[in-house]
């Protein structure tokens, strides 16, 4: 479905990103662990062009594109197949769960009213939070104005998500119930890609696991192989540290 390579991103004179090739099939969770200033989050916003690469090249559904030269045209046609799940929820405080849900098709998308209102009705039901529909985020724990933030990327109908750490702002107690509906949407064959620090919940969920380190992937294999027959002292060291954290 989404083949990079070559990718490639600066900011600020220093290289961020060195050359970073992946694949990602349909129906693939995967899961990008490394640690803090590895390049794992600025990989995500070049694959949603919130970020432009300096170099690189897309293949996306079959289309191959230039990432550096991509028009805005045609980067808002690749982001109608795209949802971007953010850090810190980023929703309108104005506005209701329903109305966060909503703008993005009745603004960007120029769906009718009621066509939007009835999909992000069905995306807040598969996030749990059918109920809390007229309810603003300031009336919202952190874990539903993230399960709002998911409704809003699903109520899309996405071919892929990027999920930028979803749960790295939520207080422990509130990561459960985020973490389920992520795991709800990989059983359901959701295509996602997932930068996260949650060791056990990349294990449990995804298909497939990519650790960057220094702006280069230095490991990327099928979830079991990842875990089990992993040789690189690099990554069993951070393995190790993030366990005890977790423990």
């Amino acid at each position: 479905m989404l083949e990079v390579t070559g990718l490639r991103k600066s900011i600020d004179g220093r290289e961020i990103l060195k050359g970073v090739d992946l694949a990602v099939e349909k129906g693939d969770a995967l899961a990008v662990l490394g640690p803090s200033g590895g390049g794992k989050t600025t990989l995500l916003r070049c694959l949603n062009y919130l970020e432009r690469a300096d170099a690189g090249t897309m293949t996306f559904q079959g289309q191959r594109m230039d990432m550096p030269a991509l028009s805005r045209k045609d980067i808002a046609a690749y982001r109608r197949h795209t949802a971007f799940v953010f850090q810190n929820f980023n929703l309108f405080s104005n506005k209701t769960a329903l109305q966060n849900v909503t703008e993005g098709l009745i603004v960007a998308r120029k769906m009718p009213k009621a066509e939007a209102a009835d999909r992000a009705m069905a995306a807040l039901e598969r996030v749990g939070l059918a109920e809390r529909r007229d309810a603003y985020p300031s009336q919202l724990s952190g874990g539903q104005q993230q399960r709002v933030a998911i409704a809003r990327a699903l109520a899309g109908e996405p071919d892929v998500i990027f999920l930028d750490e979803p749960t790295s702002a939520l207080d422990p107690e509130l990561i459960g119930g985020v973490l389920e509906v992520i795991r709800t949407l990989a059983e359901e064959g959701m295509t996602m890609v997932i930068v996260t620090h949650e060791v056990h919940f990349a294990r449990q969920v995804s298909t497939r696991v990519l650790f960057m380190d220094e702006g280069a992937v230095l490991a990327d294999a099928p979830t079991a192989e990842f875990f089990e027959e992993q040789k690189l002292e690099r990554i069993q060291s951070f393995l190790r540290s993030l366990n005890r954290k977790e423990g």
